[in-house]
Parts: C-alpha cells; sequence; structure tokens
C-alpha cells in the first residue's frame, strides 16, 4: 500500500467511524460549527495570553488514564537491549544518546514551551504529547497547572521518546492480513468512544495509538527462538508513518478560512474538523517526505547516510540505517542484516552541547544501570556530524566575473526541515588573494558574538502574525517567535527534495513562500560577483540550530521561570550555537573583466544591452544582471564602470 492509499484509508476510516458517531456528537457538532463560520472568536482579547481552554489541545487517539498496563522505561529494556559501548554501538541501547531519549529535557523545548504556556495556557499538554509521552499517557501533563512537567517523575525526563512507547504503537489503518490481530480490537474500541471516534483520520500532531498491553511490535517475525514478552510483526514500525505522528505539525488554535488565512480558533472545544490541514502548518516534515521522490520510487544515495541499503524508501533508511547485528543479547538471537541503527540521527546538533553542560549525565542517571549517558552522548556527535555533512553537496562555477554557487538537496525532504525557529543555513563565501588573504567575505559569521552578516543567501522559513491574530494577541503584525501566536508563513525558501512539485507541496501546505522552484527542481543557486585581485574562492554551507536572536528572545520573553535564563547562560558558554559546516569547498578564479555582464570575457554592446535592459532594477543579492559593482542596483555607476572598460577583454 502506498503512503498516498494508506492516507486515503485514513480517511475513509474516518467519514465511516463519522458516521456511526453522528448523533452522539451533533450537540457538539453545531457548537464547533458556529465556531468555524465566526472568523474571530467573541471570547478573543487584544493582549496575550489567549483565552485557551483544554478543549483547545485535544486530539484524537489513544487518551491519557486509557493504558491498562504503564509505558515501562528504557531500564525494562536495556537487561537484553541495551548493550552499549563503543564496540556494540550498533545496538539498541544506542538510544540513550538520540536526542529522541531527551526529548523531554532539550532545554531549547523546555523555554519554548514556557512562552507557549505564557502565550497559550495549557499548550504544554499539546508539546509533551509528543516529547514526553509516557507522561503524558500516565495522566501527568494536566491541565490547568500541570502542562509544564511540574508532576513529571524523573523518569519522565531521562526517558524522552523510549522504547516501549514506539514499540506499542499502533497502525490507525488496520490491514486485514498485514496489521496485527490485536490492533482491530483496539481500533474499533477507539472507534465507539461515547464522545465521538478517537480513530486518527490523518497522521500528524501526536494524535498517536497505543496499545493499552504491553504487547510489543516491530518489523521483525520471531517465531524460534520467542521473544520473553509479548510480540507482534508489525510493517507500520518500518514505514514512514509511523514517524509522521509527530513529525507533520499543525497549530490547532488555528482554523483554515477560505482566503487561505488562519484565524484564531480558541473557544475550549476541540477543533472543528481535527485536521492538520484545517490548520495553521508549523512543520510538515512528513508530508514533504511523501510528495518527494524518496517515497514514491526511492533514491539511491550510495551509501552516503550508512547502513547496509543504500537505496533510501523511508525515514528509517535515513535517519536508523539498516546494519548487520542482534536485537537482543540474550537467549540465542540469530543476527539481521537489516536492523534498525536506534540512533535516530538527525541535525540537532547544538542540543547535545547544552545537554551535556547542562545536565552532566553519567553513570548511575537511570536507576539501576550503569549506563554512562555522557559517552552516549558525546557518541552521537559522529552521526549527527555525519549526516550534516552528507545531506548537501554544492558545485562552484565561474560566470565571466561572477560566482555561482549550486546548493544541492540529498535530503528526503526540504533543506532544511522540522521545527521552524531560529534554524537557518546560509552560503558563506571568502574571495582570497594570492597568499590567501580575505578581500571579501558574504555571509560573514562572527563566532564571539554570533552575528551573522546577512548579504548572503540564507535558507530558512519565516513565521509570524496577521492583523487578526495581533488583535487577538497583542503581538505586533509581522515576523515573530511565538510558535502559539504565528499563524503567517512569511517567507520559506528552503530548498525542496527530489521529486518536488508546487501543485503537491501546495495541497499539504508546504509550497515556497516568497520564492520559487522549478517543478523537480532540488537545488538553488546563488551568484556573487567576484571582486578585482580574487585569485580562489572558498565557499561554505553553515547550518545552525538556533540563531542568537531566537536565543535571547527565549531568555527576554520569560517573565515565568529560569528556563530562558539558564538555555541562555549556557549558550554562551557553549560555544552560542556555532554553525557546522555542512561542505566546505575551494575553487580558481579565471582571470575576468568588470563589466562582463555576458561572461564570455569580453566587454561589449552584449554587456551594454544587458545593463541598459535591467537598468534601474534591484538586484539580488550578488546576482549581477548589469549590476557589475555588486552594490544591488543597476544604476550610473555601473554604467561608468562598463564604459570604463568597452572593448576590453580579460
Amino acid at each position: 500500500m502506498s503512503v498516498q492509499d494508506h492516507c486515503r484509508a485514513i480517511h475513509r476510516v474516518g467519514i465511516v467511524v463519522g458516521m456511526v458517531a453522528f448523533f452522539c456528537m451533533a450537540l457538539i457538532s453545531v457548537a464547533q460549527s458556529q465556531h468555524a463560520n465566526s472568523f474571530q472568536h467573541p471570547t478573543l482579547r487584544a493582549g496575550a495570553p489567549l483565552p485557551t481552554g483544554e478543549g483547545d489541545f485535544f486530539g484524537k487517539g489513544t487518551q491519557p488514564g486509557a493504558l491498562t498496563d504503564p509505558i515501562f522505561t528504557f531500564g525494562n529494556c536495556a537487561s537484553c537491549h541495551g548493550v552499549f559501548d563503543a564496540q556494540t554501538a550498533f545496538l539498541p541501547g544506542r538510544w540513550l544518546g538520540s536526542l529522541h531519549s531527551h526529548a523531554a529535557r532539550d532545554p531549547i523545548f523546555l523555554a519554548a514551551v514556557t512562552i507557549a504556556e505564557q502565550d497559550a495556557p495549557g499548550a504544554g499538554q499539546f508539546c509533551f504529547r509528543c516529547h514526553a509521552p509516557r507522561a503524558w499517557l500516565a495522566g501527568r501533563v494536566t491541565p490547568p497547572n500541570n502542562t509544564n512537567g511540574a508532576n513529571f517523575f524523573a523518569s519522565d525526563w531521562n526517558e524522552g521518546v523510549g522504547c516501549n512507547f514506539c514499540h506499542r504503537t499502533v497502525d490507525p489503518v488496520y490491514v486485514p492480513g498485514q496489521s496485527p490481530a490485536d490492533d482491530e480490537a483496539i481500533l474499533d474500541a477507539l472507534s465507539l468512544n461515547p464522545g465521538g471516534s478517537l480513530v486518527p483520520t490523518s497522521p500528524g500532531n501526536a494524535q498517536y495509538v497505543v496499545d493499552p498491553l504491553d504487547i510489543r511490535r516491530g518489523p521483525e517475525a520471531y517465531t524460534s527462538p520467542a521473544p520473553p514478552h509479548a510480540w507482534r510483526e508489525s510493517p507500520y514500525h518500518e514505514s514512514a508513518l509511523m514517524c509522521a505522528q509527530c513529525h507533520d505539525v499543525s497549530n490547532p488554535m488555528t482554523m483554515l478560512q477560505l482566503d487561505g488565512s488562519y484565524a484564531p480558533a480558541v473557544d475550549g472545544l476541540p477543533h472543528p474538523t481535527g485536521d492538520k490541514f484545517d490548520m495553521f502548518p508549523e512543520q510538515r516534515t512528513f508530508s514533504e517526505w511523501a510528495n518527494s521522490e524518496y517515497a514514491t520510487t526511492g533514491v539511491d544515495t550510495l551509501g552516503r547516510f550508512g547502513g547496509n541499503n543504500p537505496v533510501v524508501s523511508s525515514c528509517q533508511d535515513c535517519h536508523m540505517p539498516a546494519v548487520t547485528s542482534v536485537a537482543c543479547t540474550l537467549f540465542g538471537f540469530p543476527e539481521h542484516t537489516n536492523l534498525p541503527y536506534h540512533s535516530f540521527q538527525g541535525a540537532n546538533r547544538f542540543v547535545v552541547d547544552l545537554m551535556l553542560e547542562l545536565y552532566q549525565v553519567s553513570v548511575g542517571a537511570i536507576p539501576g544501570l550503569d549506563f554512562d549517558q555522557t559517552i552516549a552522548l558525546q557518541d552521537a556527535i559522529p552521526d549527527i556530524d555525519l549526516m550534516l555533512a552528507n545531506a548537501t553537496d554544492i558545485e562552484l562555477s565561474q560566470f565571466g566575473s561572477e560566482l555561482k554557487v549550486r546548493v544541492i538537496n540529498q535530503c528526503g525532504h526540504k533543506l532544511l526541515t522540522g521545527y521552524p525557529e531560529g534554524r537557518r543555513i546560509w552560503v558563506n563565501v571568502e574571495f582570497l588573494d594570492s597568499v590567501g588573504g580575505i578581500i571579501e567575505e558574504r555571509g560573514a559569521y562572527d563566532f564571539a558574538t554570533a552575528i551573522l552578516t546577512e548579504d548572503t543567501k540564507v535558507y530558512e522559513t519565516i513565521h509570524g502574525v496577521d492583523s487578526v491574530m495581533s488583535a487577538a494577541s497583542g503581538q505586533p503584525v509581522g515576523e515573530g517567535f511565538h510558535l502559539a501566536f504565528n499563524n503567517q508563513i512569511l517567507q520559506d525558501n528552503r530548498i525542496p527534495p527530489r521529486g518536488f512539485t508546487n501543485a503537491a507541496f501546495a495541497a499539504v501546505q508546504a509550497e515556497p513562500v516568497g520564492y520559487s522552484y522549478a517543478d523537480g527542481q532540488y537545488w538553488d543557486d546563488s551568484r556573487f560577483c567576484i571582486p578585482a585581485g580574487t585569485v580562489s574562492s572558498r565557499v561554505r554551507l553553515y547550518y545552525q540550530t538556533s540563531s542568537r536572536e531566537y536565543i535571547e528572545f527565549l531568555r527576554d520573553t520569560n517573565v515565568t521561570d529560569a528556563r530562558g535564563t539558564n538555555l541562555y547562560n549556557t549558550w554562551d558558554t557553549v560555544g552560542r550555537a556555532a554553525p557546522f559546516a555542512m561542505d566546505d569547498a575551494i575553487a580558481p578564479v579565471s582571470a575576468f573583466i568588470a563589466g562582463d555582464a555576458t561572461g564570455d570575457g569580453f566587454v561589449s554592446l552584449a554587456d551594454l544591452q544587458v545593463l541598459l535592459f535591467n537598468f534601474g532594477s534591484m538586484t539580488n543579492v550578488g546576482v549581477a544582471q548589469g549590476d557589475v559593482n555588486c552594490d544591488g542596483v543597476v544604476d550610473l555607476n555601473d554604467l561608468q564602470i562598463l564604459l570604463f572598460h568597452f572593448g576590453q577583454s580579460a
């Protein structure tokens, strides 16, 4: 079954169970429809916080307190699956150094949750649903006072997204002959909920289904030897749809309007439709992948992300590449050549530095175990570096007096994807003289002050609030880092993946904004004017998890607790989120002549024609188009330079 068919099946399930529950939901539907038809709920008022209620953050799936058996901690799994040292790092104990393991206590996440709680009280229950599912399912994330982790056990902070949770999730679409037989009864029980079906109708927004009993699932069928605990073979666990549960996120406090905008939907009731595509898209990692070539045919990456299988066709193929090892160290289980490497390697490089500094996690951090989490986190660094270094390629070429930098996206989703706030990639160019001295630099970054000179191409998505949300929240119209308030994408120039089409990405709210890519384009070009005296150029592609502006926002906006200040101080201590060089290339520069706008080595009438055609226009950063002095506008200064060199050649 394809991803598209799977998603359509989810919607068909939703329609059927919706009809069954129609009469049960009649009164609620009337109230919700009245809300959906109003552009702004009458209780909304200027000034934060928004008047949110528990229902505003409701999502389908398994609800708190519904499990017969609790979600067990890593310690229950470690005795058989947790071997961890430098020689056996392929075993599932490798999870201990992953950001999944530390999802609940990620200091950037926690500082952001505090701001979200200030802006929309109770928002933490939506955030922790993915970042601490064990605590959420056990009922320790309860409004109105315990949605910021106040009731967490120590193990909740240690656990993050743990083994038992993932291996008990259930595919919300039952496929006879493929899904475990137990799943049908679990989904039937959710569909008959008195208040209306709880079966998720679209993957995302933490609407997961969990087996109420401790029956674990995975992609393997074990017969002999059999696991010492209940086990079911589950194709879902090697499907990207499992990752979609938490990696497609929309703001449930917003409602899509007929004009394409997103109005506040805050009335204490569940979202009128519950469909993520009717809400403001905070991130669309799964949807980006689902509409890429990786999802449709798979892409042979020639092993750039490691593992035994060079063909990438699911999230797991990159982030949990198949290795040769054993899943269990006891009972004589066989060696596999397709065992997923439980590193969950990604791009959040800086958070590892924060964790190591803030928590000093070490031996005994998990009671009863001798795992050294410091070593586990340190061993995560080369995995992250490998992924970042292989996520892109750059190609350099010269066109007369211009340097062209092509950035190629080798990921199965946008470059970059995920949580949008503070993340960015930029092109750094140094023009060098004969002894390696810098004549001129574009995209200069001061590692001491963490300030970027934005005279270059910066890939990022910028969110903000429109006039309607401004009136409700008191925030000024325009860009900002208020995750709970943001209801408008102001810019998104991130590079799409292979297989990109504008129509498909627009259908899942992931189209470029303020920028354009042609169908099929998975690269982007930037052109820079080469200054006189240049003999070579050095180009780096930098990635940064968190900008200085974002860290300062989390510090300065916090009026509740010390999370923002603690984050800032730690950020300052461990290098201020120093950017990572994903690519680094040096290329010689051939002789050129100023005023050559056509790149043919001569300054002629053809160049004059280009200049006059673009005269008076503003140009993109570094793109000549007649802007021969690279000041961003084609004007008399450019004409003077061209005429001075007229008739000359390189």
